[in-house]
């Protein structure tokens, strides 16, 4: 008996991995990529004969993935088109119609995914072809998680609601995937957007990694309802491709509880080119990050705070979540730190917010679980659903651009640990702006005005150095003295390495008021001993002396006006402003307390860092 149960376990260790696996040739293979004639043939090998494994069959849109290996053993998807059944009372004639009309969708589909595929934030696309006469797609196979099964993970609470910071972070990812879709000719929309179809890798950098560092490496999955943007002109006059939503109507649908009102029916008028609008996955991106604060989909019920019972009424089951999109807005989400959290609790979970809060905290005499703290996070907190309520507008022409919104995402992340000092001294915070518009035109002031600075910043000093060249001069410090003629790039280093110092160390800084002092101390610190230098010189000509001050007072000013535009324009416009109430005695021990505050985090890494069900 030992000898047969050694012998079983030995054939078990050494069982061919290749065993259970179905074998799946792909005829006709089309390279998703142009290949050279002495390529082809290696690339053929890879893709053509693959082992796939059931066990991982998923389904996706109107087709099912299948994670499959090759004979070197690297691992692919192997996505094929789930054909329509029969209906007992369809004829030969319509069945086939049908497919015809199947496999043109999954082919467009196709055809969308390679044109993205060489994007960083999309899978990479290998080829098309047919196993056992079914049209397939191979391409890579994405290792890692979707949204929507690492939402539980990475929740703080029951409810399954996540750290705002963490929450906006992975939507600033997000909407930058978004903007790389327009890079790709007219563009591209998704327009399937949801948890499910949102995977972050964990191939290069493991999870908890990336929930650390705050950056997340995305990857938007199943191309099924994805559309290739035409030009503006082709749109208005009602050209190319008009049919096209006509055509696939009732095979290439969005997720219901995600989708913008315009992808929910097909009775409104200028359909074609309001479902050919990147609004589409600003809408479904926004509810997305709007599930990730609140636990809840936009137009889901959610349940009591206090964790009841209670129903919860899915926006698919509803008659007609068109109409509910259309006459109704979505609730104002309530985040983390809505009133009655277990803000101890919360600050356990949540890192990063733990640290932006304990030594302001504990400057002001806060405990952790104390209501000033709850209520200063809140408000910080309230950016972030003001810039995901505004992408959920009805209308399309409300919504923001994609790029506004990862820029105010980007600006939300950023400045949220100084916001939180902000908001709990009372102080205006910094906004997250929405309005693209504004922002192009103070980043266009800001660089005009650069530019002008620079310009005649060079113009002087070129100008100060040639007049200066060649003069005599006569210095004395104490008992030294020289005398001689002016070297002219001597001349041009006065005038320029003060200025050069003052721009490095504002440039260095990690914040544009740290910039704007860091400047202004380096430029002064270096102008000053080149002004005692020139006090300690006497020129040969009144005018020539009287033109160098000039341009050494000239080129600080310069200077230091640019540092300061640069600092203009980044403060806050119209900025919210929180009521400061009454706070306690501030907290003796200092970084002692600090470490006090924020000493539950750290001896509770583990609790962070694993999975929590909702």
């Amino acid at each position: 008996m030992t000898n047969d149960l050694a012998s079983a376990a030995a054939q078990s260790l050494n069982r061919d991995p290749m065993v259970g696996l179905r074998l799946a040739r792909v005829d006709g293979f089309e390279p998703a990529v142009a290949l050279g004639t002495d390529e082809l043939p290696a690339y053929l090998r890879r893709f053509t004969m693959l082992f796939a494994d059931d066990a991982t069959m998923r389904r996706g849109g109107i087709g099912r993935v299948t994670r499959a290996v090759n004979a070197q053993g690297e691992a692919v998807a192997l996505k094929q088109l789930i054909l329509p059944t029969r209906d007992e009372f369809d004829d030969d004639v319509a069945h086939e119609a049908l497919v015809t009309k199947f496999k043109a969708a999954f082919r467009e589909e196709y055809e969308c995914h390679r044109a993205l595929s060489g994007l960083k934030g999309f899978p990479r696309l290998y080829g098309w072809g047919e196993v056992d006469g079914v049209p397939a797609i191979v391409m890579e196979w994405v290792e890692g998680e979707t949204l929507a099964r690492l939402r539980p993970r990475f929740a703080v609470d029951n409810a399954g609601r996540l750290s705002p910071l963490v929450a906006a972070r992975l939507g600033r990812d997000l909407f930058d995937l978004l903007c790389r879709m327009s890079l790709v000719g007219e563009g591209f929309v998704h327009r399937d957007i949801s948890p499910a179809n949102i995977m972050v890798r964990t191939a290069r950098l493991p999870l908890d990694q990336q929930l650390a560092e705050g950056t997340f490496d995305l990857c938007l999955i199943d191309f099924g309802s994805s559309l290739a943007l035409e030009p503006a002109s082709a749109v208005a006059r009602g050209g190319g491709r008009e049919s096209f939503t006509e055509r696939y109507a009732t095979l290439r649908r969005a997720t219901v509880a995600y989708a913008p009102p315009e992808m929910l029916t097909d009775d409104i008028a200028d359909l074609r080119v309001l479902r050919m609008s990147p609004a589409i996955d600003v809408y479904a991106a926004a509810s997305t990050v709007y599930e990730l604060i609140a636990g809840v989909a936009p137009y889901e019920v959610a349940p009591s705070a206090l964790g009841t019972s209670g129903s919860r009424k899915k926006t698919r089951d509803i008659a007609s979540p068109y109409r509910l999109k259309m006459d109704t807005r979505p609730d104002y989400p309530a985040g983390a730190h809505a009133p009655g959290c277990d803000l101890t609790q919360l600050l356990r979970r949540e890192p990063d917010v733990a640290l932006a809060a304990a030594e302001q905290a504990q400057q002001m005499g806060l405990e952790p679980d104390s209501e000033e703290l709850r209520d200063a996070l809140a408000f910080v907190d309230a950016q972030l659903f003001d810039v995901v309520m505004a992408c959920l507008s009805r209308n399309q022409g409300d919504r923001p651009e994609p790029a506004a919104v990862e820029a105010a995402l980007t600006t939300f992340c950023d400045h949220y640990a100084q916001n939180v000092g902000r908001s709990l001294r009372g102080e205006p915070l910094t906004p997250c702006p929405m309005d693209a518009s504004s922002r192009v035109v103070r980043r266009a002031a800001m660089i005009g005005t650069a530019a002008v600075c620079g310009i005649v910043w060079a113009v002087v000093v070129v100008s100060a150095a040639l007049l200066a060249s060649g003069a005599r001069v006569a210095v004395a410090v104490g008992y030294i003295s020289w005398s001689g003629t002016l070297p002219g790039i001597v001349a041009a280093l006065a005038l320029a390495l003060p200025g050069m110092a003052g721009i490095a160390a504002g440039a260095m800084a990690h914040d544009r008021r740290t910039g704007f002092l860091h400047g202004v101390l380096a430029l002064s610190a270096c102008e000053v001993p080149v002004l005692i230098a020139v006090a300690c010189t006497v020129f040969s000509q009144r005018a020539v002396a009287s033109g160098f001050v000039a341009a050494l007072i000239a080129t600080y000013t310069l200077v230091w006006f640019l540092l300061s535009m640069g600092f203009a324009f980044e403060l806050p416009v119209a900025a919210p402003r929180r009521a400061k109430t009454q706070t306690a005695t501030p907290l003796a021990g200092g970084a002692a307390a600090v470490r006090a505050f924020v000493g539950a985090t750290e001896t509770s890494s583990d609790t962070s860092s694993t999975t929590k069900e909702v």
